[in-house]
């Protein structure tokens, strides 16, 4: 009611559960896969980095940069650049998000076949690849 002050004991029950809290946290980050002295965070008084793999997103990183970049900072580069109209001219746009091969609705594609090469052995070179599919031709 009116007129009750908070006890002192309890708003330092308080504080204390809360330091610990805190500190509790700060510990539970600082184990993981880094080493203490090595981790980013180690002079920032008031920082936690998150230096835990995140597995979720591992999925979407790659090992190495695709075959058509020279470096990594390439690649990078070129996932930094904007695909939407609002950024890119019309026919820009139209060149960026056009699929490869384009196959109209209905027509049949000829499915892989094996290479009908013959090993030494008599049987089939299985290890040579596939022959891929043709593109089907533009006919004006």
């Amino acid at each position: 009611g009116d007129g009750v002050k908070p006890r002192e004991e309890a708003k330092k029950i308080l504080e204390v559960s809360y330091k610990k809290t805190q500190k509790r946290r700060l510990e539970d980050a600082m184990r993981g896969d880094v080493r203490p002295e090595d981790r980013k965070d180690k002079n920032l008084s008031h920082v936690i980095i998150s230096e835990k793999r995140n597995r979720r997103a591992s999925k979407f990183l790659l090992d190495r940069q695709p075959h058509q970049f020279a470096t990594p900072e390439q690649f990078e580069r070129s996932l930094r650049q904007p695909l939407g109209p609002d950024w890119n001219t019309s026919l820009a746009h139209k060149k960026a998000i056009q699929a490869a091969v384009v196959v109209k609705a209905g027509k049949m594609i000829d499915p892989i076949q094996q290479p009908k090469t013959v090993a030494k052995g008599g049987k089939k070179d299985l290890n040579k690849q596939a022959s891929l599919p043709k593109a089907p031709s533009k006919s004006a």
